[in-house]
C-alpha cells in the first residue's frame, strides 16, 4: 500500500474530530487549554496514535487505532487492559495474529485491500488464540462479541468516514 494506513478505498483526509497529530493530554492539555479525551486509557497511550473512523454497511461507526508500523503491529494489544466498546485496532499489513500476552478475548476481522471482510474469527481467547487468513491485507481487532453486535459478515465492505 502507498501510505500503509488504510486500503486504497479508505485513503481520505482524517474524519472530522480526528487527526494524525497527537492529542494534548495531561499537563500539555492544561497548558494549551485543550480538554483531554475521556476514553479510560492512560494519557501516555494517546501519544502518536493514528485514529480513524470506519463505518459498517448498516451505518455503525468503529473508532479505529491504526497500527501501521512494525513496532505498533508488534505491540498490538499486548498488555493492554481492554478495548473501548466502540473501538478497535487495525493492524496493517497483517494476515495472522496471536494472543500471547493478551489479557482479554477479541474478535479478529480480516480485510482485503478494498476493506472487504474476508474472514471473522470470533472470541479468540487470551494466551491461547491463533488466527490467520490467506490473502488478507489487514486485521481489525475488536472487543469480543463486537463483530456479532455490529452485524459484520464476510463480503461486507467497511468504509472510512469522511
Amino acid at each position: 500500500m502507498g501510505n500503509g494506513t488504510l486500503p486504497r478505498q479508505a485513503r481520505t483526509a482524517p474524519p472530522a474530530g480526528t487527526s494524525d497529530a497527537p492529542r494534548a493530554t495531561g499537563e500539555a492539555a492544561r497548558a494549551t487549554g485543550e480538554t483531554p479525551r475521556a476514553t479510560g486509557e492512560a494519557p501516555q497511550a494517546e501519544r502518536g496514535k493514528t485514529m480513524r473512523l470506519l463505518r459498517t454497511a448498516r451505518g455503525d461507526v468503529i473508532r479505529v487505532e491504526v497500527a501501521d508500523s512494525f513496532l505498533r503491529r508488534f505491540c498490538g494489544l499486548m498488555l493492554r487492559r481492554a478495548l473501548p466498546a466502540d473501538g478497535g485496532l487495525l493492524l496493517a499489513p497483517c494476515a495472522s495474529i496471536h494472543m500471547c500476552f493478551m489479557r482479554f478475548a477479541i474478535d479478529a476481522v480480516y480485510l482485503d485491500d478494498a476493506c472487504r471482510i474476508l474472514k471473522i474469527a470470533p472470541r479468540l481467547l487470551p494466551w491461547l488464540g491463533l488466527s490467520c487468513c490467506r490473502g488478507a491485507w489487514g486485521c481489525l481487532e475488536l472487543p469480543a462479541g463486537a463483530a456479532a453486535r455490529l452485524g459484520l459478515a464476510v463480503g461486507e465492505r467497511l468504509s472510512a468516514d469522511a
